[in-house]
């Protein structure tokens, strides 16, 4: 089994997960929906606006007070007047023009043969009130459109799950538009969605809604949009929301939704603006020209301060999943010496290797608990595993950008590919099997030493844990802390899969790397020393069977790097050392040549740095070096390069007569 195929069956994306538990909403009664409906006919609004929208309100005499000190939504060209209130879900539509079809669009100029009328975008109403008017051939027209939007909708941008779980949260600016019919049939006045069409898209495919119903034949009679909605109270009613199904329970969250209402427009005198030029500036807004995205890296963030409250929190079964301490140490928010005076870890990969058995191991518990936190922040139903993942690679990166923004070094290069390979390598399922009781080395009690640690590994690799396609408890703990300093070294020792490269390149992903590493003897002391070396400060570098630094034929210990990781452990039949000829020896050579031309770069850039005097400026950049000399170091450079330049140009050809 592989490491995307253990992600992609979590289990606990198969479990009920608990949801919002609404507020009993009973039917208003007729006199209030007559008296909200004569409240807005005062307001401006006309006979089929103002019943639109007290059939629709949830609370009409709370609406109604409303109108008198209504909200202001400004906008380009305007003031939009709203009312803050709940609507029955039965009671809107999608935006029948809405802008995310743009795309898919058909016009009559570019038909050709049968006559295509195409349905023109609404207008502002002549009566000049608030309201949207179109015009349409006949009601088969609008009613298609209603039924397409939705299905596209629902396609392009699914969020029926998260609704179903947390309702809408998010207020939907609702319009009033009358749709007036060429052929004779009498005007509709509906409510529609100016934005969050996807949102009452989702609450009508929960609902088993036709929206093509709701604008013909519930938007013609009050009594059956007042069934449709009775008979979803009674049932709360008779039965208690506990004795509901979870189907029921699913589609009474989406019964009604938060909206803002819009009851009134004040255009700006210079712009003269019509009502529907406002509404259709607020879309642009909203999804033409919306605020730039947070982020990836931003989200995560949030949603693990959320994971962390919530880890923290007491359940009902039983206490939190972390204390409040280690709430903090997570979070980045207590310092060194704070850290070290509560006897908390000053390595990172012990606080890295916290956080991954914190938030990802100790199987499905843990994991509710974790997309409980994400859930509140982003109201979605199952969150994948990835996105657990995830979260716990931005914690574990936060003392380490805070670090790289005091250097003034550029943070995004550097984390950018490091955030991308923990996101891999914490992809290894064994981490799920970390238990939250079990001491870890490094803990604050009855934790054990690094050494002990190494040697409950080789005990789990004698016994063949690894190569029967599962890592033990020490194994998996040595993987998550290499994998840290491996990903945070320079060059890296680990790196994401190769894309799109040839046969010879190494696809692994960085857990699969990770579990052939630790499944052997070699390995487990590569990890020892590979975190030893990393709490140090040192650079990384390779060991021999024995775990003693392996030395080259130019006497210095070999630089660990991403590629002598994965030819050594490739799980091919031939160890690395025992390669001497063809692509892996090849790989080998390759390696060192990377590491004398990252050492000669740093050697140069270390001479720069020179000062003539304390504070003073650089040396060879004032003063010079001598012709001679510098003449000798570029000739051989020069030489190097002219000859590497040549396989790459071998390469080539090569490539161009296998094409041909």
């Amino acid at each position: 089994m592989t490491d995307e195929t253990v992600a992609a069956n979590d289990p606990v994306e198969e479990n009920t997960v608990p949801g919002w538990h609404p507020d009993l909403w009973t039917l208003p009664r007729l006199a209030a929906v007559d008296n909200l409906a004569e409240a807005l006919l005062r307001h401006g609004l006309t006979e089929g606006g103002a019943r639109a929208m007290s059939r629709a309100a949830v609370r009409p005499d709370d609406m109604r007070r409303r109108l008198a000190d209504p909200a202001e939504l400004r906008v380009q060209g305007g003031t939009l007047l709203i009312a803050e209130t709940r609507l029955w879900s039965a009671a809107v539509l999608p935006h029948p023009a809405n802008p995310r079809e743009y795309g898919h669009r058909q016009y009559a100029l570019g038909s050709s043969g049968t006559r295509r009328r195409v349905m023109t975008e609404p207008g502002s109403a002549p009566s000049g009130v608030a309201e949207l008017e179109m015009r349409v051939e006949t009601p088969t027209v609008i009613a298609q459109r209603l039924e397409d939007a939705k299905g596209r909708l629902i396609k392009d941008n699914p969020l029926a799950q998260d609704i179903a779980v947390e309702g809408v949260l998010q207020p939907l600016t609702v319009v009033s538009l009358t749709v007036a019919h060429e052929n004779g049939h009498p005007d509709r006045a509906l409510l529609i969605a100016a934005d969050g069409s996807s949102r009452i898209s989702a609450a009508h495919e929960l609902l088993d809604y036709s929206p093509s119903r709701i604008a013909y034949e519930w938007g013609a009679d009050d009594r059956k949009i007042r069934s449709e909605i009775s008979r979803w109270t009674r049932l709360i009613r008779r039965q208690g929301w506990e004795e509901l199904t979870e189907d029921e329970r699913c589609k009474v969250r989406t019964l009604s939704i938060p909206a803002r209402v819009v009851i009134g427009f004040r255009p700006n005198a210079q712009a003269g603006q019509a009502f529907h030029t406002a509404v259709r500036n607020f879309i642009g807004l909203t999804h033409i020209r919306p605020p730039r995205p947070y982020g990836p890296a931003v989200e995560n963030e949030a949603k693990a301060d959320a994971v962390l409250d919530s880890l923290a929190e007491p359940s009902r079964s039983g206490d939190a999943h972390i204390t409040e301490l280690e709430k903090h140490w997570y979070a980045g928010n207590i310092s060194q010496e704070e850290a070290k005076s509560a006897g908390l870890s000053g390595h990172r990969d012990v606080r890295a290797a916290e956080i991954v058995r914190s938030l990802l191991g100790g199987g499905v518990r843990t994991a509710r608990r974790v997309n409980g936190g994400i859930r509140s922040l982003t109201a979605k139903q199952r969150p994948k595993r990835d996105e657990r993942i995830d979260v716990a690679v931005e914690l574990i990166l936060r003392p380490v950008r805070t670090a790289l923004s005091d250097s003034a070094m550029d943070d995004a290069k550097f984390l950018r590919p490091r955030r991308a390979v923990l996101q891999r390598a914490y992809r290894l399922p064994e981490i799920e099997d970390l238990s939250a009781e079990a001491p870890m080395e490094g803990a604050e009690t009855d934790g054990c030493t690094l050494e002990e640690l190494r040697d409950a590994a080789m005990a789990e690799a004698s016994q063949g844990l690894g190569d029967s396609g599962r890592l033990g408890p020490a194994q998996s703990e040595l993987a998550v802390k290499a994998a840290y300093h491996m990903a945070m070294a320079e060059p890296m020792a680990l790196q994401r899969e190769v894309f799109g490269g040839n046969d010879d390149d190494d696809d692994r992903g960085a857990a699969t790397v990770l579990r052939a590493m630790l499944s052997r003897r070699r390995g487990i002391a590569q990890a020892y020393e590979v975190i030893r070396a990393g709490r140090r400060g040192e650079r990384l570098r390779e060991v021999e069977e024995d775990g003693e630094l392996l030395i080259t034929a130019e006497g210095r210990p070999r630089e660990l790097t991403d590629a002598l990781v994965r030819h050594t452990y490739s799980g091919g039949p031939m160890p690395l050392e025992d390669a001497r000829v063809g692509f892996k020896a090849a790989s080998v050579s390759w390696a060192c040549v990377r590491e004398s031309v990252d050492r000669l770069r740093k050697d140069v850039s270390g001479m720069a740095n020179v000062p003539v005097e304390d504070d003073g400026p650089s040396f060879v950049i004032q003063e010079g070096w001598e012709p001679a000399q510098v003449r000798e170091v570029r000739d051989i450079l020069d030489r190097v390069s002219r000859r590497v330049a040549a396989w790459a140009d071998r390469f080539e050809e090569r490539a161009e007569t296998a094409e041909l």
